[in-house]
């Protein structure tokens, strides 16, 4: 984080919501970045939910600014596949607990 994100962090309290995207028209594999309507700096994310019968995951230090990277994945968690590239999901929504200000 900026040392003027830092600041600012300091003096506005963050605030933790559930912000629901749609699937990306074109999945590219490594992630789809997503950015935050509501937030303007996103300090973390978690994927709640990915409807479709699909899972997620926020790509380890691909948060930045009001950004953020998802992986998506097919199948159990233990023998989840991520998806090839451009599936179209845009009938699916994903949920994510975004923090941040």
């Amino acid at each position: 984080m900026s040392r003027i994100a830092e600041r600012l962090a300091s003096r506005v309290k963050s605030k933790s919501l559930v912000e629901t995207f749609a699937g990306p028209t074109s999945y590219a594999t490594g992630g789809s970045v997503y950015n935050s309507t509501i937030l303007k700096q996103i300090e973390r994310a978690t994927i709640m939910q990915v409807t479709g019968g699909y899972s997620g995951e926020v790509v380890t230090g691909s948060v930045s600014g009001n950004a953020f990277k998802i992986k998506l994945y097919t199948g159990t968690a233990t023998g989840a596949i991520e998806l090839a590239n451009a599936i179209n999901l845009i009938t699916s929504s994903i949920s994510a607990l975004i923090e941040g200000f």
